[in-house]
């Protein structure tokens, strides 16, 4: 697996740190904005979603870099593409709402919507990132077969050691294609 990296850390992780803090923090400041009508919280909500969604786009070049060098198939596929998909439709709420705010309407309550939709979508796609990311530093993906006395084997092929090799002996596993 081909990742971008900064310090040693997925770069996509890295920025994606950006939208799953400052989008959140935008709805909390959009309440306060809803409960004492102070004009400070809706303006710092502004600024907040902006950073978040520029830190999301960035994130999500970094993503797709890194997808299309991995080129996951089956499952890691699908959540790939799902992660992929839920952080772009918050993306979008979030910057229709900052679209809407610009053109006056934040006063109608309909922005408090929007960055709470926006926050959830967000929330729940790293979520979702978040335990890709598990499974596959666990190696929970690692393929399974059966070894040829009926024992049940795991051998992670994305850290290739040749020792988990040795040790299955001769089983149902296949190399990576």
């Amino acid at each position: 697996m081909n990742k971008i990296t900064l310090a040693g850390q997925p770069l996509h992780a890295v920025l994606g740190a950006a939208p799953a803090v400052l989008i959140p923090f935008g709805f909390i400041l959009d309440a306060m904005h809803s409960a004492t009508g102070d004009e400070d919280y809706a303006k710092a909500s502004y600024l907040s979603m902006a950073g978040g969604i520029i830190g999301g786009l960035a994130a999500g070049m970094a993503g797709v870099a890194d997808y299309v060098a991995d080129k996951p198939q089956g499952e890691a596929r699908r959540e790939g593409q799902l992660h992929g998909a839920l952080t772009g439709a918050a993306l979008l709420v979030g910057a229709a709402n900052l679209v809407l705010r610009r053109q006056g309407t934040h006063a109608r309550g309909g922005s408090l919507a929007l960055t709470a939709l926006s926050a959830a979508g967000v929330l729940a796609s790293e979520y979702l990132g978040q335990r890709m990311g598990k499974e596959a530093g666990t190696g929970e993906r690692a393929e399974a077969g059966v070894h040829a006395d009926q024992d049940d084997i795991r051998i992670d092929h994305r850290a290739p050691d040749v020792e988990q090799y040795v040790a299955a002996g001769p089983s149902s596993l296949h190399a990576p294609e």
